[in-house]
């Protein structure tokens, strides 16, 4: 990586450099000086966790290889986002020859991609973009308990949190290990981006406090702020 930080050095705009380190997850032990960024392809919201400690970006760099419905690529980038990880990077074949506008529908790769799927990327973006994410840690205790639904949540104490709830079509309440306050909890759907609920949650003393999900077997972001 050095010969690429020795030109940087001439260059009026510096870049931020990534390396690749594996698919999927793993403890990385070693990370190059110059890196900025570590990537991992396929990443699950594990590879984070297991790394958020480094110091760096942690990446999800290249979507693929599972069926082409754009529902599985979408919740994976809610659900490595909303762990702590710092990019999502699809690869997406409705780009093709003769279709180089990305309008291309028919199969034609191990993976997805499509207009829609680019928009719903976008309403995730706009949601993150609602907190003041330099504040936002991962924060796997304020979900004290998720019966059906799986969870990921990022933090500011006591003052703002952003999840990802994939609801299974059997769930309980969310069960939150939050500060004493009053809250505004928004439900956002990630597929049109409209708030699908509005709710004031209240907290009064220790425990925990029930949240009810708008619905079962479909997924939702939520915003919980400190009114």
């Amino acid at each position: 990586m050095q010969w690429v930080a020795d030109e940087e050095s001439n260059l009026p705009k510096k870049h931020l450099q990534a390396f690749n380190y594996c698919n999927f997850y793993h403890p990385v032990h070693r990370v190059p000086k110059l890196a900025s960024i570590i990537n991992f392809h396929y990443a699950y919201p594990e590879a984070v966790r297991m790394n958020y400690g480094l110091g760096k970006v942690i990446g999800y760099d290249e979507s693929g290889f599972q069926i082409g419905d754009d529902s599985i690529y979408r919740k994976e980038a809610w659900r490595f986002l909303l762990a702590g990880g710092g990019l999502f990077n699809s690869l997406d074949y409705s780009f093709s020859v003769g279709k180089e506008d990305g309008t291309d529908l028919e199969p034609n790769g191990p993976g997805g991609g499509s207009p829609t799927l680019r928009k719903q990327l976008k309403i995730l973006r706009d949601f993150l973009e609602g907190f003041d994410l330099p504040k936002m840690r991962p924060d796997d205790e304020v979900v004290h308990h998720a019966p059906g639904s799986f969870v990921q949540a990022l933090g500011q104490a006591g003052q703002a949190y952003a999840m990802h709830v994939d609801a299974t079509p059997e769930v309980g309440p969310l069960q939150l290990s939050l500060p004493e306050g009053s809250y505004r909890a928004e439900w956002v759907d990630p597929l049109t981006g409209g708030v699908v609920q509005r709710t004031s949650v209240q907290v009064r003393g220790t425990g925990t406090t029930r949240v009810s999900l708008p619905a079962a077997g479909k997924d939702f972001g939520l915003s919980l702020m400190r009114e």
